[in-house]
């Protein structure tokens, strides 16, 4: 006898979840946190607490359920929210970055200046360069979409290939860079 577990078909899963149904979110939860979890751990410094961040992302399909298409597969639209919230903690810890950098502040801290400028240029110096050791499609693609911020669908508009390709070679110039951080010792 096949008994089937209750709400085992994600599209059920999706529906009760729109309709506010607790069970299957908790379902869902239990079948993708790993998967968010692994690609967050691989998106972000090591400072950014993985476990909160899983948590914040699944907060987020909660309380945008509604706007859920649950005829559409959930992992895409689940990495997506992942990806979006990346981005806005990434901006959040430039943004405190840049108000550390205010120059009354660094007065007040007594720090130099001229020393802050000089690690500056160095520290864009070294991207320049790590930038430069990067394949050049994947190069081209990362400067589309980071200094030019060109989006994923216009980047591959431009360049007549798939977003997929394109999200391919963000993530992989991503991880070059992270691995000539680490070398360097910065994160």
């Amino acid at each position: 006898m096949n008994i089937r577990p209750k709400y085992s078909d994600e599209q059920e899963l999706l529906q009760r979840l729109v309709h506010g149904d607790e069970v299957a979110f908790e379902l869902l939860f239990y079948r993708y946190r790993g998967k968010v979890g692994h690609f967050i751990k691989r998106s972000v410094p090591s400072y950014i607490d993985m476990d909160e961040t899983v948590h914040e992302v699944f907060l987020r399909i909660w309380i945008n359920r509604e706007k859920l298409d649950a005829q559409r597969p959930f992992g895409p639209y689940l990495f997506r929210v992942a990806r979006n919230l990346i981005i806005d903690l990434l901006r959040k810890n430039i943004e405190q970055t840049v108000y550390v950098q205010d120059d009354s502040l660094l007065n007040d801290l007594g720090v130099n200046d001229t020393e802050l400028k000089l690690e500056e240029k160095e520290l864009q110096t070294w991207f320049r360069s790590v930038l430069e050791e990067l394949p050049e499609k994947r190069r081209s693609i990362f400067e589309m979409n980071r200094l030019e911020g060109l989006t994923y669908p216009e980047i591959a508009r431009k360049l007549s290939i798939s977003e997929n390709t394109v999200d391919t070679q963000i993530r992989r110039a991503l991880q070059y860079f992270r691995e000539a951080f680490r070398k360097m010792k910065i994160i």
